[in-house]
């Protein structure tokens, strides 16, 4: 499993149903205070561990885009003086799909 597919995971398959759930899940534990607590302190660890993972995954995209940076404003300059020129189209498609590469990159990372 990769860190996006746990988080999604993570997201929708545990804290999701959790939280349309915890009205009926917080009644059903009754008048037991310390198992009430535990529950809430749970929610509250999952999103701990939820809001890291995306700050991980944030952080990794970051770093990405600072290694891509330099090969995108190259390429986005050259693309721009090909197709202002107009002087050689096959150049220009084939900057432009350097470029779409690279930001297809660094989208599937985040």
């Amino acid at each position: 499993m990769t860190a996006p597919e746990f988080l999604d995971l993570l997201r929708n398959r545990v804290r999701a149903p959790v939280e349309r759930n915890a009205a009926a899940i917080v009644r059903a534990l009754g008048d037991d205070r310390s198992a009430i607590e535990a529950f809430q302190l749970a929610r509250v660890h999952l999103d701990a561990l939820i809001d890291r993972l995306e700050g991980a995954q944030l952080q990794d995209l970051d770093r990405r885009l600072a290694e891509l940076s330099g090969p995108l404003a190259d390429g986005t300059r050259r693309l721009k003086e090909s197709l202002g020129r107009l002087e050689d189209f096959a150049q220009g498609a084939d900057l432009l799909a350097t470029l779409v590469g690279l930001a297809a990159r660094i989208v599937a990372l985040a």
